[in-house]
């Protein structure tokens, strides 16, 4: 398979070490290429990569490599001009030159927490842009793919949209090419918005459980680890290759932490039980979304648990209203005296809060 990476950036280099299983090799250099515009980091990448890198030359890297994959990850704010400039003439250059064009794969800009719309654009724009002969798929893939230096095998979930329906065949390739990335789902463009809505949510507790633990005078990846074993209580979900739960005995705390548990997983479920997604669709989101998590909460440092929340919202963006929804309405619900009820209802609410303002950034 020869592949053409457009806008080789943190997401192409989280997803890698996945995709090369399949794309990878002995001849990866002769088949696959990469297009950056950071001049300053092209060493550093290539050696990471195993294939050549070039500075901005994106007709160059399409018409030299004549590639089956084109996997596009540009910056939002350049990926218009360059689906015109650079993907529309050589999509006509190969229409003009007979056989199969190459699929395309189109991420969103950055990985899913940091995201604050859907993904720009849209898959009927490509094809707008494009042509209708185009097989063309919207990816937000599964960033999480180590947790404290170990490989994460078949845990979380990664999503697809699909501007018109695609053949078995390809579809199959495409999960064979990700696999490992956890569950295969696939969503209609316009539930994109919503699904981030409970998904920023349950990110939220990568900043609001360590606040929890200092209050109950806890180590943070003990509550993480107990949290995952309540969660996994209701939920039956239990990855095989993860890491295991040791059964951390803290009985002082534990109703409140069962509680905890029960409250953040009824409230999602039942925000996505509001939305039009499939129940099947729901149900992956919330085992898997709230096991991955926690199973990071469990093992990882509180610096790094930061990063992942506080450090990685975008300004104005949905990540970052979840992360004020956890600050100013769940941390007060959940000190002295607390309603369960009551934080489970704000957690729904929350995550509603969050799709909302997901729409209106989406316009």
């Amino acid at each position: 398979v020869n592949l053409t990476m457009i806008g080789v950036g943190n997401l192409m280099e989280i997803i890698w070490p996945i995709i090369s299983r399949v794309v990878g090799g002995d001849d990866v250099a002769d088949r696959v290429i990469g297009v950056t515009a950071d001049e300053a980091d092209i060493a550093r990448k290539e050696a990471v990569f195993g294939f050549p890198l070039v500075l901005n030359d994106n007709h160059a890297a399409l018409r030299d490599n004549h590639p089956d994959l084109i996997m596009f990850s540009p910056p939002p704010t350049v990926a218009p001009d360059l689906i015109d400039s650079v993907l529309r003439p050589y999509y006509e250059e190969r229409r003009t030159e007979g056989g199969p064009l190459p699929v395309l794969y189109a991420f969103p800009p950055v990985p899913l927490g940091q995201a604050y719309f859907p993904p720009v654009p849209l898959g009927q724009a490509y094809l707008d842009a494009l042509g209708d002969d185009v097989l063309v798929v919207n990816m937000i893939p599964n960033n999480v793919t180590s947790i404290a230096g170990r490989p994460v095998v078949d845990e979380g979930h990664y999503t697809v949209t699909y501007a018109a329906p695609w053949p078995t065949e390809r579809v199959a390739e495409l999960q064979n090419l990700f696999a490992g990335q956890g569950e295969y789902v696939e969503v209609d463009s316009h539930q994109i918005v919503p699904m981030l809505g409970g998904l920023c949510v349950i990110n939220s507790l990568w900043y609001a459980l360590p606040i929890v633990a200092d209050r109950l005078e806890l180590d943070h990846n003990d509550v993480g680890e107990y949290l995952r074993a309540r969660v996994r209580d209701l939920t039956g979900f239990a990855p095989a290759q993860s890491t295991p739960i040791r059964g951390e005995d803290l009985r002082d705390h534990a109703d409140y932490l069962t509680a905890m548990a029960r409250a953040w997983h009824d409230g999602i479920a039942r925000y996505y039980a509001e939305t039009d997604l499939a129940p099947d669709t729901a149900r992956t989101f919330v085992h898997r979304h709230l096991d991955l998590m926690l199973h990071t909460a469990q093992v990882e440092p509180r610096e790094v648990l930061e990063d992942l929340s506080v450090g990685a919202a975008t300004k104005g963006g949905v990540l970052e209203r979840a992360l004020r929804c956890a600050r100013e309405d769940l941390l007060p619900a959940l000190a002295d005296d607390v309603d369960w009820n009551q934080v489970t209802d704000l957690v729904t609410a929350s995550a509603h809060t969050v799709k909302e303002h997901g729409l209106t950034l989406a316009g």
